[in-house]
């Protein structure tokens, strides 16, 4: 009996896909950062005394608008591949980004490949920080000290440093939370404790209770 030799091909495309950003972000969060940038970077302009801002803040100002935007343009084409008009508008968005650094255009592949990796630096980056008035109180820094477990009473127990949401309130969970129940908290009954929900999970057998009906007395008309 003969040994030959078997050659193996594997397909690339049936290979498990990687997440394109992890964590996904949050395109809410990417459009107030959006706004954010955008304002610092009008801001000087419509005033008249641009000259009194370093120009290399506005440039940073200008490009992380056009990579927020891009991201968001990115993660929408994400959400639905077989749409290549998406596709063909995240592609043009980050070369957006890539001809505002002088660089030369890419197709659309790659130009969004890029822009991940750009974001990824964005976030990892600690230059890139909130102005040092951000209403969000971080003083620059993206970061601001906020208590993340709580007492059964509601006293605080333990402080740790939160992402600065430039002085917005936290996206509320709604009562489908299968982790909350739309409270925002968990809560450890061995501990006696809450902390945060992080993360709000849809529940999607979720059924809301159906509005109570108004009880009338016996002898007393409803209206």
């Amino acid at each position: 009996m003969s040994t030959q030799d078997t050659t193996i091909t594997i397909d690339a495309s049936a290979a498990v896909a990687h997440p394109a950003y992890t964590p996904t972000p949050s395109i809410p969060r990417l459009l107030a950062e959006l706004v954010g940038e955008e304002f610092f970077a009008r801001y000087a302009a419509i005033r008249g005394d641009a000259e009194a801002f370093h120009p290399d803040y506005l440039a940073d100002r200008r490009r992380t608008a056009l990579l927020l935007r891009a991201v968001i343009a990115d993660l929408v084409a994400l959400a639905d591949p077989a749409d290549a008009h998406h596709g063909a508008q995240a592609a043009a968005a980050a070369n957006a980004v890539r001809r505002a650094d002088g660089e030369r255009l890419l197709p659309a592949r790659d130009a969004r490949s890029w822009l991940r990796n750009q974001y990824q630096d964005y976030l990892e980056d600690d230059s890139s920080a909130h102005p040092p008035n951000c209403p969000g109180g971080c003083r620059g820094t993206g970061e601001v000290i906020k208590p993340i477990v709580w007492q059964d009473d509601g006293v605080p127990l333990h402080a740790e440093p939160v992402g600065c949401l430039r002085g917005e309130a936290d996206d509320p969970h709604a009562g489908d939370c299968l982790r909350c129940f739309g409270t925002g908290r968990l809560y450890d009954a061995d501990r006696g404790e809450y902390s945060l929900c992080y993360t709000y999970t849809p529940d999607p057998a979720y059924k809301p209770a159906p509005p109570s009906s108004p009880t009338f007395a016996a002898d007393e008309p409803p209206f």
